[in-house]
């Protein structure tokens, strides 16, 4: 009897660790707000990659639009020092007839010429066009001609120039501001996962002494020898508290797709089928599989040993360890921990 009221004791004890430590966690930072304000940041910077994507092709191609400018501006750069000479040596043949007409027609033919203040002056005196002839004509022509296209060009390249300068800077302080926002919402994301991780190890240890405390409990009743777990009406049998105890060896050991062992991982359903074949019992390494074995058990009467579900059929299963506890192969990334209990909704007793 001394044994029963000690057992009794434990078991109230560790009930109530568990109702003080889950709720205060809850009450204060719940793993499930800060799961949700993680999604909600994660989809942020989804938005954010996405637009940053397009802004970078958008960056991209002025980049490219810069090159064909830079390419056009080398061009017109050739252009101009050509009509810059064509220049010079039309200048040089207009000169040279200019001497020649001086030699052969009267002084006073030239006067126009010799009167004018500037060599554009010249060009722009019809009398004197008609005066030098057809041919004297075309070179004054050409002069004029060679003037405005490099006039032109000089034109083109300053306004390429300005064009392509004004078009990369755009995007790039585009490209600059969606990439600051983005490293402020990943920096914000990592703090946030952080704290999940947090307040996860917290709730983990919270049920991790609640299962031991269950455990303890369950020990010090099946020491007494006179006292045996009453069996829940519809329930099955007492079902195998021992795996509890050989789960718990395993803590820490990673997940792994299709897993069965200790040394390489587990998967859920290859960490229950693992445990259980250590008291003689062999169960498929399928959690659905698993789920149709035993005596469905309500979740309000779960005893340490029964096996919980997520899903019909399952997808996911667990080792029920007592205190609300669940010893679980998580997902990929994870480790056998402890869970709560209340996310799971079915249970069976082999």
């Amino acid at each position: 009897m001394r044994r029963l009221r000690l057992a009794l004791i434990l078991i109230g004890s560790a009930i109530m660790l568990s109702t003080l430590l889950l709720p205060a966690l809850a009450s204060a930072t719940p793993v499930s707000e800060k799961k949700a304000e993680a999604r909600q940041i994660r989809q942020q910077v989804a938005a954010l990659d996405e637009k940053l994507g397009a802004v970078v092709e958008q960056y991209n191609h002025a980049r490219e639009q810069l090159d064909t400018v830079k390419r056009q501006i080398t061009k017109n750069t050739k252009a101009l020092k050509v009509a810059e000479y064509n220049l010079e040596v039309a200048r040089k043949n207009l000169d040279a007839r200019v001497v020649a007409l001086y030699k052969e027609r009267p002084v006073e033919m030239l006067d126009v010429v010799f009167s004018a203040g500037s060599f554009e002056e010249v060009t722009s005196q019809l009398d004197l066009m008609e005066r030098l002839g057809e041919h004297d004509s075309d070179l004054v022509d050409a002069v004029t001609s060679y003037r405005q296209e490099i006039k032109e060009k000089r034109k083109g390249l300053v306004e390429d120039r300005k064009e392509a300068t004004t078009l990369v800077a755009e995007v790039a302080d585009k490209k600059s501001d969606i990439e600051g926002r983005l490293a402020e919402r990943r920096d914000m994301l990592q703090g946030v996962e952080a704290e999940v991780r947090q307040l996860e190890r917290a709730e983990e240890e919270a049920a991790r002494r609640a299962a031991e405390a269950a455990q303890a409990a369950a020990t010090a009743t099946g020491n007494s020898g006179t006292t045996q777990r009453p069996i829940i009406p519809g329930s099955g049998g007492p079902g195998h508290p021992e795996v509890c105890a050989i789960a718990a060896r395993y803590l820490g050991v990673p997940y792994r797709y299709g897993g069965a062992s200790p040394s390489t991982g587990f998967d859920c359903s290859g960490f229950v089928m693992y445990v259980y074949a250590q008291i003689g019992m062999s169960l498929p390494h399928y959690s659905g599989s698993q789920q149709q074995m035993g005596t469905p058990v309500s979740m309000s009467a779960l005893a340490p040993g029964d096996l919980v579900f997520r899903g019909n059929p399952a997808y996911h299963v667990g080792i029920y360890v007592g205190g609300g506890s669940v010893i679980h192969s998580p997902h990929t990334g994870a480790v056998v921990s402890y869970q709560s209990v209340s996310s799971w909704t079915s249970a069976v007793r082999l």
